[in-house]
């Protein structure tokens, strides 16, 4: 390749991996027991029972994720734009989760068994630019952006039986259940419930049923066992299918500035906090828009389409200003000052909360924190701008 002098450095990478998850609980194999309570035996004395708490698996054994990755690092144009791009396909097996057994032979009504998979694929892109090199201004760029979708491959095998999986507590006002299903063979973090259609005079909601009529909610076939039957539909997906960050690096004489932005694009947020709030039928503080955007509502909490809002974003992250004086004597050879401005601006249609703390990743169960998967679950503190004056000294 000598004759291609645009290229500078090309190396062509080819990687596989299989890792191991051990994330279950001691003696998740095997037998266990506990206290079944206490009773009046003939000899009228009260004693404590003891019995199996859990069905053994033997065959138990870690998830594994196994994952193929082609990459390429590249060098070009002399020196000014290097990078890296890879592909990846990652499967995971064995997903462990609870079962439900039949009761006998079985003692307990449940076992934990490997028997899912989950597949993973993506393109990641990374690349560096040097825009300007002039003896007094410099400018130079970094870009990330990746794109990926995630699977549900299977959640059954010969013995065990599972039509669909539901995810995402709702929470707030009503019993509202979960906000996803995911069947096999679609993707995670697929919202799935009622299409929105309207509301009629009196205020009440209609949905569209699979037939595309507008009826009451009393009339929507809620079951999940037969799609073709059900009125449910997928409403969106919770995981963003693009993410993006940009960072800007100038330099004039004595003076820098960095500018880095952010964003994720194309996905769907549950906004529980006006499913709750932005309904007369709360008992508590309303929202403004109660009264506005929400005035037609004149019936109970409903989980729809309705409240999901799009969630794509832009933040300008961060702002760095500086400069660097320098110095001819020994004592200090370089003194910097300079001021930062984070989390400045956040460019989004989003009703709710920062649509940034709003969790991108998982199945749609809550983690340590209390967030799940596309949903505003109303907990996050407002985000807050903050700025730094900042002083650096060499000796």
């Amino acid at each position: 390749m000598k004759d291609l002098t645009f290229i500078n450095f090309l190396k062509l990478r080819v990687g596989y991996g299989v890792t191991g998850n051990s994330g279950f609980a001691n003696n998740a194999s095997r037998v266990t027991l506990g206290g079944g309570g206490r009773y009046l035996y003939p000899d009228g004395q009260y004693r404590e029972t003891y019995g199996p708490t859990r069905n053994p698996n033997p065959n138990l054994r870690w998830e594994t994720k196994r994952e193929t990755n082609i990459g390429l690092d590249f060098t070009l144009f002399n020196n000014k734009l290097t990078g890296a791009l890879d592909l990846y396909n990652r499967t995971t097996k064995d997903l462990l989760d609870t079962y439900t057994t039949p009761q006998p032979p079985y003692i307990q009504s449940t076992i934990y068994a490997n028997v899912g998979q989950i597949t993973s694929k993506g393109i990641e892109l990374a690349f560096n630019y040097k825009a300007i090199t002039g003896p007094d201004f410099r400018w130079n760029f970094d870009i990330a952006a990746s794109t990926n979708k995630n699977t549900l491959d299977s959640y059954s095998n010969d013995i065990y039986k599972v039509k669909y999986k539901t995810f995402g507590g709702i929470g707030g006002a009503g019993d509202l259940g979960d906000a996803y299903t995911t069947y096999e063979g679609h993707k995670i973090g697929e919202f799935f419930g009622k299409k929105f259609a309207g509301f009629n005079d009196d205020g009440k909601w209609l949905f569209y049923d699979r037939d595309g009529n507008k009826v009451l909610n009393a009339d929507i076939n809620v079951s999940r066992n037969d799609l073709s039957q059900s009125d449910y539909q997928v409403l969106g997906n919770a995981v963003p299918k693009y993410y993006l960050s940009f960072t800007n690096n100038f330099q004039y004489k004595a003076f820098d500035l960095r500018v880095f932005m952010r964003g994720k694009f194309d996905y769907k947020i549950l906004n529980t906090a006006a499913l709750t709030y932005g309904n007369k039928t709360w008992s508590g503080n309303l929202l403004k828009d109660t009264f506005t955007k929400y005035a037609g509502i004149n019936d109970t909490y409903m989980y729809s389409d309705y409240y999901l809002e799009n969630g794509s974003h832009w933040k300008i992250d961060e702002i760095t200003l500086g400069y660097n004086f320098r110095f001819a004597n020994k004592a200090i050879r370089n003194l910097r000052v300079y001021f930062t401005g984070q989390n400045l601006i956040t460019i989004t249609k989003y009703s709710g909360s920062d649509p940034d703390f709003i969790s991108d990743t998982g199945m749609g169960n809550t983690d340590a924190n209390g967030r799940a998967l596309g949903i505003d679950n109303r907990g996050a503190y407002p985000s807050t701008r903050s700025f730094l004056l900042g002083l650096n000294l060499n000796f």
